[in-house]
């Protein structure tokens, strides 16, 4: 019986490693995943990370009628992350989906073997899934909407993200001189809670909750008390009996303009910022504030600006999902979630995937966005 060599386990191993790449390299889903001829570092990162997560689970997805078409979307990215990850590799693992009753809910868990996870719509009913308590290391609950239970198993809610706590750390809010505008009560909530958490002091003038009907230029001239600067201006030139040239001026207490919004109203807000003549501001945006696959986005609007944003709206790929383009900004990113979990799952802390880089923090599942500005007309994307 010939022996196996060193050299001859060096010579097949090498051999399985060019197979290997030529496999990948000619894979469809792999030559076609960038949306354009010039992939940057973060769309080259998430094909790594992708492509490195090997299916090593069984998934059985639970979920429940849902009228808003939140669940399906979040149900078609988990289906196309499955069926990416086959197209990679031999791979006998498999997935199902059940839509159930809320009733039956704990008969099923207890059930399905297979790792489950449970997709709420809305907010579940604690006394009809008690059960869920009883299970820690095989079982992810997905809320599309706000969590608002005791549940003690692992968790992921997009609504729950507070995206503060990275930028209270990098002291943006060490001063009182900022001003932070959102459309969302819940958010200010959230940045109450970072901020009481550093004992960073603020006071309500902090604060402006703003609605999508409101006139955006009013508001904004509201906010830096503009219509009374420029009523003063007007005294002035009555006063002395000639015409001044008027120049807004923002006020002196506010230097950083933090926005909470959508790439809808960012896109409507910024200018207003522009159309009261506030260049002097340093302006922040939260994630959803640009989508790069929708024509109404305009890098134009958001010139000066910097912030954070999910990598899916900023980078154009190909996901074998033909009508991805037409989504929502909210629906590209409920997609995004489905997508990313079930590579999480399987390749756990540091994943990167379509929202970001993913982690543990105790039993919820965090996601940091990365970093964009928009300078000379470009948008340039950055790792946290």
């Amino acid at each position: 019986m010939n022996s196996i060599t060193p050299k001859k386990i060096l010579f097949i191993s090498a051999v399985l490693l060019i197979l290997s790449c030529c496999a990948t390299t000619s894979n469809s889903r792999i030559i076609n995943f960038y949306g354009d001829d010039n992939p940057n570092d973060i769309s080259k990162k998430l094909l790594k990370s992708i492509s490195a997560s090997s299916q090593t689970k069984d998934f059985h997805l639970i979920y429940f009628d849902d009228d808003t078409n939140k669940t399906n979307i979040f149900l078609e990215g988990a289906r196309t992350s499955f069926f990416f990850q086959k197209s990679l590799e031999k791979n006998r693992r498999e997935i199902s989906f059940k839509e159930i009753i809320f009733e039956d809910l704990c008969k099923e868990v207890t059930n399905s073997t297979s790792y489950k996870i449970i997709v709420f719509p809305t907010t579940p009913d604690l006394l009809n899934a008690n059960c869920l308590n009883n299970y820690d290391s095989n079982l992810l609950l997905v809320y599309l909407e706000e969590k608002k239970d005791v549940f003690s198993g692992n968790f992921i809610s997009l609504n729950d993200q507070n995206f503060f706590e990275g930028l209270v750390l990098n002291d943006l809010f060490a001063n009182e001189d900022y001003l932070f505008i959102t459309k969302n009560i819940n958010e200010i909530e959230k940045l109450r809670f970072a901020l009481k958490g550093k004992e960073i002091k603020y006071n309500p003038d902090n604060f402006l909750l703003i609605e999508d009907s409101k006139n955006f230029e009013d508001e904004i001239a509201s906010a830096f008390d503009l219509k009374n600067s420029e009523k003063r201006g007007n005294d002035l030139q009555k006063t002395i009996g000639q015409d001044l040239k008027f120049i807004s001026r923002s006020r002196k207490d506010i230097s950083k303009v933090f926005l909470s919004s959508s790439s809808d109203t960012a896109n409507r807000i910024i200018p207003a910022f522009k159309y009261n003549l506030l260049f002097d501001l340093e302006i922040y945006n939260l994630p959803n504030h640009f989508d790069v696959w929708k024509e109404t986005s305009s890098m134009s609007d958001l010139e000066g600006t910097y912030g954070l944003e999910f990598p899916i709206l900023v980078n154009r790929i190909n996901l074998g999902n033909k009508n991805f383009f037409s989504y929502s900004p909210e629906s590209k990113i409920n997609y995004s979630l489905g997508f990313d979990l079930i590579n999480f799952i399987n390749r756990g802390n540091n994943y990167f995937g379509l929202l970001g880089a993913y982690y543990y923090s105790k039993n919820q599942i965090k996601i940091q966005p990365i970093n964009v500005s928009f300078e000379e007309g470009k948008l340039i994307q950055s790792l946290n």
